[in-house]
């Protein structure tokens, strides 16, 4: 039933126009729509996939933190959100949620989970950079006319990490999960899902902030060509 709800979700948001800017207003109304998602799959029953994967994971020790979901619901929860579509700024059919996932071990569980999204958000941010910085240089390099010169090249590839940076502020935790080592320490497994839109959104925003090409949608298609392709 959810993800038929989810085709039908995505069928709407590809017979929309698509847009290069998104609003505050539409942040607004995408993040009650999310919402609205979120607490129906609390009420969803686990997935084969999600008990078959529940069950491996606790032959291995892995428990649940008082008062989260149970490793199938959580589970399932990721399965949906990772199944999830949405139009890009073509109109055609792309994921909905970059999911992340950061594993970390410390002496209490609290320092295990920050650590874990830590690591999670630290990692996307590396591949992020990755695929931006190589997308920019090779606009660059395809075009006889750019406005983009070498020196602009060089403060993106000095500030991209702090863009970056500031657009993951935002983010779901689908997967919360611990196990206890033999030396008592807590082993933290954390799965954290980014919604396109709006880290499209922020990244635009800040690179034009930050590189002061207020309007260029040069870069804004590098942002929108990297998160449809490449995440």
């Amino acid at each position: 039933m959810m993800k038929k709800m989810i085709l039908m979700v995505a069928a709407v948001l590809m017979t929309s126009t698509a847009v290069n800017a998104q609003s505050a207003i539409d942040l607004a109304k995408q993040q009650k729509e999310l919402n609205d998602i979120n607490r129906k799959m609390l009420n969803q029953k686990p997935t084969k996939d999600a008990k078959k994967q529940a069950k491996e994971l606790k032959k291995e020790g892995w428990l649940v933190p008082a008062g989260e979901l149970s490793i199938e619901q959580q589970l399932t929860k990721s399965q949906l959100m990772g199944e999830e579509l949405m139009a890009d700024e073509n109109g055609a059919p792309t994921k909905r949620f970059i999911m992340q996932t950061g594993l970390q071990t410390s002496g209490s569980y609290n320092a295990g989970y920050a650590a874990a999204r830590t690591a999670a958000m630290t990692e996307l941010a590396g591949l992020l950079k990755t695929e931006l910085v190589s997308a920019f240089q090779q606009k660059l390099d395809n075009a006889q006319n750019s406005s983009i010169d070498a020196a602009t090249v060089d403060k993106f590839n000095q500030r991209t990490k702090g863009i970056i940076d500031q657009a993951l502020t935002n983010s779901i935790s689908c997967v919360k999960i611990y196990r206890r080592l033999p030396n008592n320490n807590f082993e933290v497994q954390v799965q954290l899902a980014f919604d396109k839109k709006e880290l499209a959104a922020r990244l635009k925003r800040n690179m034009q902030k930050e590189l002061e090409k207020e309007g260029d949608e040069e870069l804004g298609g590098i942002v929108n060509d990297v998160l449809s392709n490449k995440f």
